[in-house]
């Protein structure tokens, strides 16, 4: 068709779209097809007339229509007024049954609490701890049951409860991910730990003076009478009501000033539990999607019903810093207090929700509808890209490659720990790992070390290899996804990366913190090295110049996926591996050397295998990288899509 057929068609069309644009009271779905026939127009007269007027005209035909389309967008503050009023209901609706799959659970631990307290009184001593226990009958003798809240600054106490209610609700979502296997376990942790607790104020009732405490409790007032009414015939009725009397005091202030910050606090973290079942029914139920498809859009309606526990945290510590404490307000008031916080917890996570789920859902509501943009096709290497973009391609890349990266690093893990304790004395003596928080770098030196852990220089070569492993295997995730091509398996090719692996293992080889900070320094230059020298013919030196001249994408991607790995490790350290450990150790009737052999060959494995996930997404980064270095230093793909313009 040429041109001017072409604007005679359409002409009338592109008039009553210029009269529609113009009105003030706009409907929305008009101006969307309105949208829609515009840019098929553009699209067409891109393809035939690009060098034309018509182009120009119908693209800011296209640009006036967009800008009005945005005009109706609600902003920012609406999208957060949506989420909490419609978009974390509907969520929460979508999963109540994980929800009252993590409130039966929690129940069912409260009350193997209870039962086990009862059965064996030293059972708190194991749940609370010796020193908790003590300093709690102390108080309790004292008449001031309460008293191990006032012994801090309000505003500290607050502050790290909330900080410390935070992390342990991240870890309880967290440890879902473990096919919701690490959240029930959170959740019984949790419920047998309030059960002892709550259960333990009843047991030591009797423990607190008269004078202290229960003189001025309705049972003793009532003996009191009694006992000067009828005289010594009625001592053993005071005795018995003074008794009660104590118990029912210690434990109704127990119930009144635990709960006040406790509605909310305990609240939340069973709704954190439920967020990380509701993850893991993701990878249990996948339905008709993949499971890696199903496990993202679970963990996404988790992580929305875990954002919205973060105020009732917040509010939590507050209470529990500043109100708590306050032992001598009314008994009324603060059970009608402690109602209330139930009441709303009822309302906003039961009935609010039910009613939200009745109405049609709003265009912020964060449903699983709305238009995702996607990645298609392979990535492109030769693109500039930020450092945070860097790092998003980076996940597009080790999301799409997860099923080959997990087999890959699970098979380096068992040969390279099952090699390694063919070195040196026996395999409870093998490792010895750290166990204070975030001490994952000093447990993969461990690892990797030789020379300053007494193993001998041959054990650099297990190292060596076991690099050559994870560089191959990043290398081939970043080939498969990307527009990387795939090097074929020649000599040199594979001998430069054995020997870049082998520097590797020589910088890791020694101990001490100037060998750490050398390693630190030029483990970018090195990974960079292994990549460049693999996947192209560009010098060490032009390498070296790339890494360092650029310290933000080098050192930036390093530190950045190393903040990520972390808390898996920490998660893996503090949830998973020590109830696995305690399983194991339960379950496994062995001498007591052999069952620490067998730990540490299964921290080993753990702990390799995350370092193998974490140094193949490091060289996927570096690939990705070094493409983006390349291009801004010579613009190689923009003079090749300059010469492409004008041909089809």
């Amino acid at each position: 068709m040429r041109e001017t057929d072409f604007i005679a068609k359409n002409k009338d069309k592109w008039a009553r779209y210029e009269a529609t644009l113009e009105r003030s009271n706009q409907d929305p779905t008009r101006l969307g097809e309105l949208y829609v026939h515009t840019t098929d127009d553009l699209s067409i007269s891109r393809t035939f007339y690009p060098n034309r007027s018509v182009r120009i005209y119908l693209n800011g035909l296209a640009r006036r229509t967009f800008l009005q389309l945005q005009r109706g967008r609600p902003g920012e503050g609406w999208a957060f007024f949506s989420f909490w009023t419609d978009a974390l209901p509907r969520e929460v609706y979508a999963q109540r049954r994980s929800l009252l799959l993590a409130l039966l659970t929690f129940l069912l631990a409260l009350l193997i609490g209870v039962v086990s307290y009862r059965m064996d009184p030293a059972f708190a001593e194991m749940i609370l701890g010796a020193d908790y226990v003590r300093m709690t009958e102390a108080n309790i003798a004292g008449g001031d049951p309460m008293a191990v809240y006032k012994a801090r600054d309000p505003a500290g106490m607050a502050l790290h409860i909330t900080l410390n209610n935070l992390l342990v609700a991240g870890l309880t979502f967290l440890a879902g991910a473990f096919f919701g296997v690490g959240s029930i376990v959170m959740l019984i942790r949790t419920g047998v730990m309030v059960g002892v607790f709550q259960y333990f104020f009843l047991a030591q009732g009797g423990n607190v003076s008269l004078e202290a405490g229960a003189a001025t409790t309705w049972a003793a007032r009532v003996a009191s009478w009694l006992l000067t009414a009828g005289g010594g015939a009625l001592e053993p009725i005071f005795t018995t009501l003074v008794a009660v009397g104590r118990d029912a005091a210690v434990f109704r202030e127990s119930l009144l000033t635990i709960w006040i910050h406790g509605a909310l606090e305990i609240s939340s973290f069973v709704l954190a539990g439920g967020a990380g079942l509701a993850m893991g029914g993701g990878l249990l139920f996948p339905g008709t999607l993949t499971r890696w498809q199903a496990f993202g859009r679970s963990a996404r309606a988790g992580g929305r019903i875990l954002l919205g526990t973060v105020p009732l945290f917040i509010i939590a510590g507050v209470l529990e810093g500043f109100v708590t404490r306050q032992t001598d307000l009314p008994p009324l008031l603060r059970f009608l207090f402690i109602l209330c916080c139930f009441a709303f917890v009822l309302w906003y996570y039961v009935i609010f929700p039910r009613a939200v789920a009745r109405r049609p859902p709003t265009s912020t509501s964060g449903g699983e509808g709305r238009l995702r943009g996607g990645h298609h096709g392979p990535l492109a290497l030769g693109r500039i890209r930020s450092v945070g973009e860097l790092l998003a391609a980076t996940f597009t890349v080790f999301r799409q490659g997860i099923g080959g990266l997990l087999v890959g690093a699970l098979a380096l893990s068992v040969g390279y720990v099952v090699l390694s304790f063919a070195f040196g004395p026996e395999p409870a003596e093998r490792y010895r790992f750290a166990g204070y928080l975030f001490a994952e770098l000093e447990n993969f030196h461990e690892l990797t070390s030789s020379v300053g852990r007494g193993r001998g220089w041959t054990f650099s070569v297990l190292v060596a290899v076991g690099f050559y492993g994870m560089f191959r295997l990043g290398l081939g995730t970043a080939a498969r996804h990307s527009d990387l091509r795939s090097p074929l398996l020649y000599w040199k090719r594979e001998l430069r990366l054995l020997a870049v692996s082998g520097i590797l293992a020589l910088t890791l080889a020694p101990g001490g913190r100037e060998v750490a900070l050398l390693t630190f320094l030029t483990f970018p230059f090195l990974v960079m090295l292994g990549v460049g020298r693999y996947t192209t013919d560009l010098a060490p030196g032009k390498l070296f110049r790339l890494v360092y001249t650029n310290l933000l994408h080098s050192y930036g991607l390093l530190l950045l996926l190393l903040l990520i790995a972390l808390p898996a490790g920490y998660l893996l350290d503090t949830v998973v591996g020590h109830y696995f450990f305690a399983f194991l150790d339960w379950v496994i009737y062995t001498d007591g050397s052999q069952l620490d052999a067998r730990n540490v060959m299964l921290q080993a494995f753990c702990y390799y295998f995350l370092f193998a996930l974490l140094f193949s997404a490091w060289v996927i980064a570096f690939c990705l990288s070094l493409g983006s270095l390349r291009e801004i230093g010579t613009a190689a793909e923009l003079k090749q899509r300059i010469d492409r313009l004008g041909r089809k």
